[in-house]
């Protein structure tokens, strides 16, 4: 077979298919390849396809040797990339076991095949994968009402025993104005405004069935919003309050402050080992073992109720453990 363009093709896809850095292979290998495949091809055509490849925006380095050998340099994904979004996929608890290793199949036709082989024998699998998926088709419907700026009707459920879901409200539909999804907590969590709730509502998507994007507009957006400083509150996605908290610790912890609420929070120095800042807060019992985690190296300076709330949550635990 002489069709030059098909041919073209083909070595296109073997080069994207049998070499990266570490391997590359000489024309003579690519004539083989070539012939194998029904093209009759000699090293001239061969030499001038990868130039026309190159022109195209195709990376195709050649290392000098004896018989020199071509190899496909830069990809859309690097090897550490693909391996870094591989492991996501495995760890999130969105995707069922099946989906996830389809992803990643798809994942590893980025690369070559030394590294899709590298992508499948690497990595473990997250024990606490979805069961079902649920909630990976909800995010299409809730991106869909997005999109088209509707509203966002579902029956949100609750589990019971034997892991079974059971409709809140009797089934009631909620209808609420979708913000947008967030991962916590090893989920993924619609942000919606709710007519009759105070501030944003939480709803896991796993627990979410039967949504459906209504032709009713939704709420305009609050140009204001700013999700990553919104995240920064968020200790717990269960609803809370949020409350500016004063806060002191010490200065060993000085990173581990600035991992919770950002590098632009405001800190001052108390003493030559103390620190202070202030930070929004949805005060929560999460927030709450959040504090106690680090053994009175962190303390609730204010404001008061924040911190008697905290000396009850104690002395509740206290009282536990004395009955046992």
């Amino acid at each position: 077979m002489s069709d030059a363009r098909a041919r073209l093709l083909l070595l296109r896809a073997y080069l994207l298919e049998h070499t990266d850095e570490r391997h590359s292979v000489t024309a003579r290998e690519i004539i083989a390849y070539l012939e194998l495949s029904g093209y009759t091809a000699d090293r001239r055509a061969v030499y001038a396809d990868i130039a026309l490849l190159r022109e195209s925006g195709l990376d195709i380095r050649v290392r000098r040797r004896k018989a020199n050998e071509y190899y496909v340099h830069t990809r859309l994904f690097e090897r550490t990339e693909l391996r870094l979004l591989a492991d996501m996929i495995r760890a999130s608890r969105v995707l069922s076991r099946e989906h996830s290793e389809t992803m990643i199949e798809k994942l590893s036709s980025l690369g070559s095949r030394f590294d899709a082989a590298w992508l499948r024998r690497l990595g473990g699998a997250n024990p606490h994968k979805a069961e079902d998926e649920r909630a990976f088709f909800n995010v299409a419907q809730i991106l869909a009402a997005q999109e088209q700026g509707k509203k966002l009707s579902f029956v949100y459920c609750q589990f019971v025993a034997k892991k079974a879901l059971f409709p809140r409200r009797g089934g009631e539909r909620y209808i609420v104005s979708p913000c947008l999804l967030i991962y916590a907590e090893d989920h993924y969590y619609l942000i919606a405004d709710h007519p009759s709730h105070e501030g944003l509502a939480h709803y896991r998507l796993d627990k979410m069935e039967d949504v459906r994007a209504l032709e009713e507009p939704a709420a305009p957006p609050d140009l204001s919003f700013d999700a990553a400083e919104y995240a920064k509150t968020v200790f717990s996605m269960a609803p809370a309050r949020q409350r500016w908290v004063h806060l002191s610790f010490e200065r060993s912890l000085f990173g581990a402050m600035l991992d919770r609420f950002g590098a632009d929070v405001p800190v001052d120095l108390l003493d030559e080992e103390t620190f202070s800042l202030f930070a929004p807060v949805r005060v929560s019992p999460p927030f709450f073992g959040w504090v106690f985690q680090f053994g009175g190296r962190v303390r609730i300076l204010a404001p008061e109720d924040v911190r008697e709330q905290m000396l009850l949550m104690l002395e509740a635990a206290r009282r536990s453990e004395k009955e046992r």
